[in-house]
Formats: structure tokens, sequence, C-alpha cells
């Protein structure tokens, strides 16, 4: 009966580095949820990027589902809470993140995305790379549309999203068109104002946070954190990609984690 959070990391990353970076898992002894980490195969990629730039049935969607898969296999085995199923991951991992809970929207309850790229602009290794550095020029909507299970629009996905102010990798630009993707998934109004706050001001681990409501909780997440380039926020600096400034998101992902369920089919 516990949660489940899955943890994707970044390219040049392995899950083992990711745990320890991340100490995600000292958050799951305090919490009581499992964490699952799965790596990208060296074979099938260089860097051990997950191809969220390739996005069609043979790449990055094939990889999406083989992790879908895993997570239902690791979650019967387990016997954990089926309503309470969580994806997570950084800069690559938060694009392979992004395409898991979009395409297997009865499956996720929420996903956050880490240093991450705008959802549907790349579809090759060269696009992927121009994603990165500007976002995308394109209706941000139709991008989901192109790579999501339709039901996702029906059935919405809670979403966090943390970046960088100072990401020299991934632009900070496409956190903010990630936040108008989700909020044009969950149904929320453009004309609905966001409740911001800057926390830490002053302090290494100052960041801006922007929430879009439904009733009381938070549906929609954005923290900005000032001095962050491309790093996980609040982690063990001894590991690569992942920095001392900011907010520790381990503990900001999983509170937010906590508000979501997902109604088990």
């Amino acid at each position: 009966g516990m949660p489940l959070v899955v943890m994707l990391h970044g390219c040049r990353q392995t899950s083992l580095a990711f745990a320890r970076g991340s100490r995600m898992n000292q958050w799951a002894d305090a919490g009581g949820f499992m964490v699952l980490y799965p790596q990208q195969s060296l074979a099938r990629q260089v860097q051990r990027c997950w191809r969220w730039f390739q996005p069609d049935g043979a790449h990055g969607g094939a990889e999406a589902d083989l992790i879908a898969a895993l997570i239902r296999s690791e979650s019967a085995r387990f016997e954990l809470d089926p309503e309470r199923i969580y994806i997570a991951g950084l800069s690559a991992g938060a694009g392979m993140a992004a395409l898991v809970a979009l395409r297997h929207p009865s499956l996720i309850a929420a996903v956050a995305m880490h240093s991450g790229p705008v959802v549907g602009d790349a579809h090759s290794v060269a696009s992927g790379i121009s994603t990165m550095r500007r976002g995308t020029l394109k209706p941000l909507l139709p991008l989901l549309e192109r790579v999501a299970d339709p039901a996702v629009f029906r059935l919405g996905m809670p979403a966090m999203i943390l970046h960088g102010q100072l990401d020299p990798a991934v632009a900070p630009r496409n956190a903010r068109q990630l936040f108008e993707q989700f909020r044009g998934l969950n149904g929320l109004s453009p004309d609905s104002a966001p409740i911001e706050h800057v926390l830490g001001l002053g302090t290494e681990k100052a960041y801006r946070r922007v929430d879009m409501l439904r009733g009381q909780s938070p549906v929609l997440r954005l923290c900005e954190i000032t001095r962050l380039e491309h790093a996980w926020s609040g982690g063990d600096p001894s590991i690569r990609y992942h920095g001392r400034n900011g907010p520790d998101a381990s503990s900001l992902i999983w509170r937010f984690f906590q508000a979501q369920r997902r109604a088990a089919n």
C-alpha cells in the first residue's frame, strides 16, 4: 500500500549517481514511500540519454512504454498503492518523465520535471539541441497532442516544474513553456491568475514559486531557482549534476506529490 516515486536520471548519469545526488531515498525513508530508478542502456544511447528528443514509437515512445511496464510490474510485485504512483526526472530524465506521464495518464498520478525541455518540439538529436537552447516557437498545446494519449486531456496531469535560472544547458524559457503546456492540459484558464511567492530571498536557496490551484490544492507548480545552473537543486554537490544552491528539490517534489492522487481504474 505504499506510494511509489519513479526517478529518471539525466544524460551521462547512472541511476546510482542520481539516487546518491538527489538523496531521494532519505525522503523515502522519512515519508514511507518506495523509489524506482530505471537506467538507460549505453547500448541504446551512448551518453545514457533517455530519447525524449525522438518521441516516436520506435525510440522515446518505446522507452516510455517500457518504463511504464516496469512500473506496473514492480507495483504489482510490492503491492504498491495504484492511486499514488509518481514520476520525476532531471534534464533528459525530465523529458522522459513527461513522455511516460502523457502516454500513460491512468498510471501516473503526477509528474515533476527538473531542468527539462518543452514537450513535443524535438524529433531528432539536432532539433533536441535546438529545443534545449531556445525552447520552441510553435503553438504549445498541439505539441502535447502529438505525443500524448488523448485520455490525458480528460484526466489531466498534475505537474511540477523546477529550473535553475542560470542553466546554460537547457534554457529557462523551457520551464515557462512547460508551465503553459500543462496549464492548458489541465484545463486551467489562461485568465486565471497564478499565486506567486518568492522564498529564501537573499540566500543561496532563493526561488520563485508559481502555483495554479484546483480547489485548495496546487495542480501545477513552477519553481524558478535563482542561483542554480544545470543541476538538481539542493543535492549533493560532490556528485555531478547536483548543486548545493537552491531548495531541496527532492523535498519539494515529494511534498507536491503528497497532495496528488489518481483514481484507480
